[in-house]
């Protein structure tokens, strides 16, 4: 045994200084031609390969919980009523705060409950960031509505934008179900009309979303073959984090081996069609050999809620600090993140990674991964399941 693990833990250390060396040349080689965007992002993914702790780069990516009023109301959503997201919020507190960090970040992830892109500034809000971040790749999450307003519609085609269309379902009749919307044919209609629009600009790279639940999942297969026929450019599939007690019944948990299936089917349509798919760790996955399994989240991305909260990945339990209260700096290199680094280098997680499955894709196995990690959350939700 003791063999074995010194054995593993040399394949290791050889893996990382090979790691380490590419990163190095990479930094260095003609940085003199590279903007300071492109060190930044260069010198980040060192400090993240070579496991540092204090961090001299800044993130690659900036999420900003922009949070607006949705018109859908989806059997899997958190609910609740954050703080709107404006403009004006925007201009007065997070761009004084983070417009560095925005500057030199490869994306910026407009992220938050709800749909920003029904924001009735939405226009004003579109090109002010198309003008004062143009190089940064910019995410929005949409279910697919407002492309139905022209002014959303022309501006996401005029600067580098993302758009991650939440459809979840391949007919009118499922996406209503899961969305309580009516408007699933103008909403592909309205991806058709994008993909057809930017024949001469790769704006907007074109998502479509699946949340699997136990009400879609065999619609898998189906969902990748409309996204071929969108002309989209890839399908990014995830699991539904349960936030209600309501939410159990849904989660493909309780349905391991159809979603197994399922999940195999859409590899294999997707291959056929040449469709880019993203999907979750397959239930049943076994610990990967001889790999360093480190999430990156807490090198390479900084995600600040509306009321200035700062959170270290989308699924963490609890706050690491205030923005308006400290600067980036101090929160980025502080303690919270300090430990939470070295945790995961020494491979001793705390409670959040600890069943997360981007840490280690066999937590999938643990229906703590698929529970929301706040605290004393999952604790009240487990006591509801009968395993």
């Amino acid at each position: 045994m003791i063999a074995n693990m010194d054995s593993r833990q040399e394949r290791v250390r050889i893996l990382k200084e090979e790691i380490v060396a590419s990163a190095q040349r990479r930094v260095t080689q003609n940085t003199t031609d590279f903007s300071a965007r492109e060190k930044n992002l260069l010198f980040n993914d060192f400090e993240y390969n070579v496991g540092k702790i204090h961090l001299e780069s800044t993130p690659e990516g900036v999420g900003l919980g922009a949070h607006y009023n949705c018109n859908a109301q989806c059997v899997f959503c958190l609910g609740g009523k954050p703080k709107i997201f404006t403009l004006q919020r925007y201009k007065e507190f997070f761009e004084p705060r983070l417009g560095r960090l925005l500057s030199r970040a490869r994306y910026a992830n407009f992220c938050g409950f709800g749909e920003l892109l029904l924001l009735p500034e939405v226009e004003d809000f579109l090109d002010y960031v198309n003008h004062s971040i143009p190089e940064v790749n910019k995410i929005y999450t949409t279910n697919g509505t407002p492309l139905l307003n022209k002014g959303v519609f022309d501006r996401v085609t005029q600067s580098k934008v993302a758009l991650e269309v939440s459809l979840h379902a391949s007919s009118a009749q499922l996406h209503k179900v899961l969305t309580r919307l009516n408007i699933f044919n103008e909403i592909t209609l309205k991806i058709k009309q994008l993909v057809s629009a930017r024949k001469n600009s790769t704006a907007p790279y074109l998502v479509l979303v699946f949340l699997a639940n136990t009400l879609n999942i065999e619609d898998l297969p189906n969902f990748i073959k409309l996204a071929a026929s969108l002309g989209v450019d890839e399908v990014a599939c995830n699991y539904m984090n349960i936030f209600h007690y309501s939410q159990i019944k849904l989660s493909c948990f309780f349905k391991q081996e159809i979603t197994v299936s399922a999940f195999k089917k859409a590899q294999q349509v997707a291959h056929k069609l040449k469709m880019p798919l993203r999907l979750p760790p397959y239930f049943g996955q076994q610990p990967l050999q001889n790999l360093p399994r480190i999430c990156s989240d807490p090198w390479k991305y900084f995600y600040v809620e509306n009321e200035g909260s700062v959170l270290p990945c989308c699924f963490a339990g609890d706050h690491v600090g205030y923005l308006g209260e400290v600067d980036f700096e101090t929160i980025w290199n502080g303690f919270h993140y300090r430990n939470l680094r070295k945790s995961l280098i020494n491979d001793v997680p705390g409670e959040w990674c600890k069943y997360c499955y981007k840490y280690r894709s066999e937590n999938v196995n643990d229906i703590r991964a698929h529970i929301n990690f706040k605290p004393g959350f999952r604790d009240k939700i487990l006591k509801g399941i009968k395993l």
